[in-house]
């Protein structure tokens, strides 16, 4: 295992075949991913970006068996760069400090907007195999709320760039003629899926908007969804073709191609089903991303989005009675992460 003199860590060139797949098999997520073997002559890192939507041992476990097949399969090593939010991953894609980013489709619309060389390689299939997935509004089951009835309300919201964040939850609302700026209701940014939903459980918030599939996670601690948004494309793998030659990119592409149709390849399917949900049902090529209804959405979406320069939150609000579930009795629930919040306003 090696990590980088800036703290950061390296996937190098794995093993040959013979010894890789033994590997794959029996070491955990995380040492694959610290395994540095010497990397091509005189070659620097990919340094790639994870989307910030959970602490960083959670990505880490999500996605670093696909990281750790990109380095191998596309001989080419990997430099791990973590931001805590999407407009800082944004900045540094812009500015050439990132090389490859994993993005959902909100986030890379906004990257597109003004800069030309963010170029999506293709998106994931979401855990039921599709290449979409849809966020969804979430409430304690034992407040019985309904989306018509959300006025005067806190709503927990994910990030501002987050596609779950104000664009999903002002389309649900909007559809049950409420507002997220309007009738009385403020809203804190939780810093990610997992503090906005468990946010809900411990009376922080009244509701929140999340990724569906965290929704679900968290059923069993009475969180209720009450609402469901469109279908958005999936999450992509996005090149930065300002900081990539044209032969590192067209390896990522041939890698990435392995990933397609993994119905036919059993033996790497055996492979990916060890990674997480998000993208171990494979990829498909860019063509059939549909990111039609982004652009669309896009539309409605106040520009800049508010709270997009997020301040740190430091005293938290009220939880609830402690006749509610204890957070305790789940080992899945991680811990608490510092909360950033903007109270919107009350029109």
């Amino acid at each position: 295992m090696s990590i980088g003199s800036n703290g950061h860590c390296l996937v190098g060139i794995l093993p040959p075949v013979n010894i890789r797949q033994s590997l794959l098999q029996q070491l955990p997520t995380t040492a694959l991913l610290c395994w540095l073997l010497p990397a091509i002559a005189g070659g620097q890192p990919i340094r790639f970006a994870p989307l910030p939507l959970e602490d960083t041992k959670i990505i880490h476990e999500q996605i670093g068996g696909l990281i750790g097949f990109l380095a191998e399969y596309a001989r080419l090593p990997m430099q791990w760069i973590n931001f805590r939010d999407y407009g800082d991953l944004i900045t540094a894609f812009r500015n050439g400090e990132v090389d490859l980013a994993y993005l959902g489709p909100l986030p890379l619309a906004i990257l597109q907007r003004d800069y030309n060389d963010a170029l999506p390689l293709g998106c994931f299939r979401d855990a039921d195999g599709a290449p979409h997935y849809s966020c969804s509004l979430v409430a304690f089951g034992d407040d019985n709320l309904f989306p018509s009835e959300i006025q005067g309300k806190h709503i927990g919201l994910t990030q501002p760039y987050s596609t779950c964040g104000w664009l999903a939850v002002s389309e649900m609302l909007r559809a049950d003629s409420r507002r997220l700026d309007g009738d009385g209701n403020r809203f804190t940014y939780a810093g990610s899926h997992s503090q906005a939903a468990l946010g809900v459980v411990r009376g922080r918030f009244d509701v929140a908007g999340v990724k569906t599939a965290i929704a679900q996670r968290y059923a069993h601690l009475n969180l209720e969804q009450i609402a469901e948004s469109q279908r958005w494309p999936g999450f992509s793998l996005v090149a930065n073709t300002g900081t990539l030659s044209a032969e590192q990119i067209a390896q990522l592409r041939e890698a990435l191609a392995e990933l397609e149709d993994l119905e036919h390849k059993p033996a790497l399917l055996q492979v990916t089903a060890t990674w997480g949900k998000q993208v171990r049902n494979g990829i498909v090529a860019p063509a059939l991303c549909d990111y039609s209804a982004v652009a669309e959405a896009l539309v409605q979406l106040p520009w800049p989005i508010p709270g997009a320069s997020i301040a740190q939150q430091q005293q938290l609000d009220q939880p609830r009675p402690a006749t509610q579930p204890s957070l305790d009795a789940s080992p899945s629930v991680p811990d608490p992460l510092p909360e950033s919040s903007l109270g919107g306003p009350s029109q």
